[in-house]
């Protein structure tokens, strides 16, 4: 058996539904973590789309079909870095300590390599950044409505090898933005920073909206980065892919993901 770490990101808003209506003011949200309430991709959406319209023998081999357990196993893609409006820098790639730790935990349970740089534990009203970080405003890092105090040079290794793990090249671009924020200030932010988007059904006749037809979906925001692990025998250069469509609303553009070139 070998190991996989994949990495995503969001070119628009995504919705991995639940499939159900909510009884909340949300009609349709994401789908979540049931123990940290973390915004979630299913590893059956991720495999249904690798799949989609294959039928062959060897996509019954890698995928699994009613004879044949799968040689490829996926699993859910968790948040790794969430995007976050910013007063300065115009947004911000926020993490936390718990996300971090799952992430080198399941490295390490996989037989794959652990993350090198300490991650300190900020305190609540902290936000710990790189050196030359673009979202700071004196000695400020204004998050939507939440102030944090700046600590600059706080996080220069972990944001450098974050950066090179999953950017690659690109790795200027995240870590000018990168805070690393409390566990608490993460979880507010994954409930109350996901992107609400207003939908209508239009009669078609009239081109007005039908008596009933509003309702409003909630999406993960563009920018998020989302981890992810293979694990299987054979089939990996199924996932050699730049980008996918996933979940709903494909037809208005949402789901757009791109994979990242770090990874391992």
């Amino acid at each position: 058996m070998q190991a996989k770490l994949i990495f995503w990101q969001a070119l628009t808003p995504v919705h991995p539904g639940t499939g159900q209506d909510s009884s909340s003011v949300i009609d349709l949200p994401v789908a979540r973590e049931a123990a940290t309430g973390f915004p979630v991709i299913p590893a059956s959406s991720l495999k249904g789309v690798l799949r989609d319209g294959r039928e062959d023998q060897e996509a019954n081999k890698v995928f699994g079909s009613l004879e044949n357990a799968a040689e490829l196993t996926l699993t859910d893609a968790r948040v790794l870095f969430l995007p976050v409006r910013s007063y300065a820098g115009t947004f911000a790639f926020i993490t936390c300590p718990l996300v971090l730790e799952r992430l080198n935990r399941d490295l390490k349970a996989l037989g794959l390599f652990g993350l090198q740089s300490p991650f300190p534990t900020p305190e609540q009203n902290t936000a710990l950044l790189p050196q030359n970080s673009q979202i700071v405003h004196n000695n400020q890092v204004i998050l939507e409505d939440i102030d944090l105090t700046a600590k600059p040079d706080a996080a220069n290794n972990l944001a450098e090898e974050l950066g090179r793990l999953v950017f690659g090249d690109e790795v200027s671009y995240f870590q000018s933005r990168f805070a690393l924020v409390s566990n608490d200030v993460f979880s507010y932010f994954c409930e109350m920073g996901m992107e609400i988007i207003a939908r209508v059904k239009l009669d078609s006749d009239s081109k007005t909206v039908v008596r009933g037809g509003l309702w409003y979906e909630e999406a993960i925001p563009a920018e998020t980065v989302f981890s992810s692990f293979a694990i299987g025998t054979s089939g990996f250069e199924e996932l050699n892919r730049p980008y996918l469509q996933l979940g709903g609303q494909a037809s208005v553009g949402r789901g757009l993901l791109r994979r990242l070139g770090g990874g391992a």
